[in-house]
């Protein structure tokens, strides 16, 4: 089953069960229609039999109103009175009832228009024939209405029962429906959490390695499904982005390692040889019976030993300055210009003690590096007269910008190695680098900044 997206994985557990008592609230719908229709046909009993009723009743009091004037003088012609009219006018109305008509059978409701015709007629009113017609409607009808409550009781009977089982039915599947509801809730939601727990989990793990240090590389996910997935992504990219930048620490660290070595054998083994054969020469020199050739021969090699300890001893300063370890990063830019940018252009120095201290050892190193080598690349490209070296700190960060008033990089066309060793070194040790406009009237400024929160090296652990 494919994993779904993160968005979909929070809404499963609300959509299912807003399915759910959607269904649940349709059925109780039905139910209640279904209760609502059967109510409807008792109050459609009532309505029948209450309506026959009355129509019976209507028809025993026009029996009542027309008996005296029969009894009195027959053959008298008589004209129907109000009370007469008003008892025939209740009598039709509630018999020609539309749902009393419907559930009388075709016969007696034939029969039935047919009399009441005659009953309610005040044009021909003919006592008689009124007479009549009631004595032959009202049994009819009194069969009628007892076949009607018999009928009603059996339908007060089926209502009763087909109520309570709706009820019934409507409350257990109410019950059953929401215990499902609560069922599924708790499972999709435990389902839904432990896979976000588990994605998030991972998440929390890599992202502590990288605060720890603890850098190993982490592979993205190969499909992109929601935000996690971006995330994850996005924390292999910054792992393997630290990696790559621990790696070049590491390769500038080990270089710089073998410089230190290499200035240490330099000074150790063959400076200390050479001012030994200097010395040996110098006192062969002094040695009495020695032709004047022999003592300008000597004299020149011991000079040429000499140049070539002077020679050597430059070597190992620029291969690891023992000033930088010594006396700082300001005393080793200071010594560094004095022996190979003297005199033109003259060097501003600005070091903020508080800032060169909160320097690790690497990116002293490092930082050396870059101002010797922005140094000797403004020298050697930019035709300045002026030139300056800021290392200060900046609210959270520390700042190293580099100043020169010459042709500016775009007009010497230095871009190339020189910008992109400087960006290396800079990425090596977390820092930003650009470069802008001089603050003086022409030039170029090169800007290196990093956080003070970044300043701990950033070592994997085995």
């Amino acid at each position: 089953m494919p994993r779904l997206p993160f968005v979909y994985q929070l809404a499963l557990a609300p959509a299912v069960i807003i399915a759910l008592l959607t269904g649940l609230t349709g059925y109780s719908l039905l139910g209640l229609a279904q209760i609502r229709h059967e109510n409807e046909i008792v109050r459609q009993w009532v309505r029948i039999t209450d309506r026959l009723h009355l129509a019976m009743g209507a028809g025993y009091r026009l029996q009542k109103i027309i008996a005296l004037p029969l009894r009195s003088n027959p053959a008298t012609p008589l004209s129907a009175t109000p009370e007469y009219l008003g008892q025939s006018a209740i009598f039709s109305e509630n018999l020609l009832y539309p749902e009393v008509l419907y559930k009388m059978p075709s016969d007696l409701r034939a029969f039935v228009e047919k009399e009441q015709a005659i009953i309610n007629n005040p044009a021909g009113y003919d006592p008689a024939r009124v007479n009549l017609a009631l004595a032959q409607v009202l049994p009819k009808l009194e069969a009628f209405n007892s076949a009607l409550w018999d009928r009603k009781r059996e339908a007060y009977a089926n209502y009763y029962t087909r109520l309570n089982s709706a009820i019934a039915d409507l409350a257990e599947t109410s019950l059953y429906m929401l215990l499902a509801c609560l069922f599924l809730a708790v499972l999709l939601s435990a389902i839904t959490v432990r896979s976000v727990r588990s994605r998030i989990g991972a998440l929390a793990r890599q992202a502590r390695s990288l605060c720890s240090g603890n850098l190993v590389p982490v592979d993205a996910p190969s499909t992109i499904r929601d935000e996690l997935d971006e995330l994850a992504g996005c924390v292999a990219d910054m792992t393997q982005r630290l990696l790559n930048v621990v790696a070049v620490e590491k390769v500038l660290q080990g270089a710089e390692n073998e410089r230190k070595r290499i200035a240490m054998d330099l000074h150790d083994q063959v400076l200390a040889d050479l001012t030994s054969v200097a010395r040996i020469l110098e006192t062969v020199e002094k040695l009495p019976d020695r032709g004047v050739e022999q003592a300008v021969q000597l004299a020149s090699l011991r000079k040429d030993v000499v140049n070539i300890s002077t020679d050597i001893r430059r070597i190992i300063d620029d291969l690891h300055p023992q000033t930088l370890d010594i006396l700082g990063l300001e005393a080793a830019t200071r010594s560094f210009l004095e022996r190979n940018a003297a005199g033109s252009p003259r060097w501003m120095l600005h070091f903020e003690h508080a800032a060169e201290q909160a320097l690790t050892e690497f990116q002293r190193v490092n930082l050396f590096r870059i101002i010797s080598e922005s140094a000797t690349n403004v020298l050697r490209h930019a035709h300045a007269s002026l030139g300056e070296i800021a290392l200060r700190a900046v609210g959270d960060h520390i700042v190293l910008t580099i100043d020169d008033d010459g042709v500016g990089i775009a007009a010497s066309g230095t871009e190339g190695h020189g910008l992109s060793n400087l960006r290396q070194r800079a990425r090596a040790m977390g820092a930003t680098f650009k470069h802008e406009h001089s603050r003086f009237n022409t030039g170029t400024r090169l800007d290196f900044r990093w956080l003070l929160t970044s300043q701990r090296e950033v070592n994997p652990k085995p």
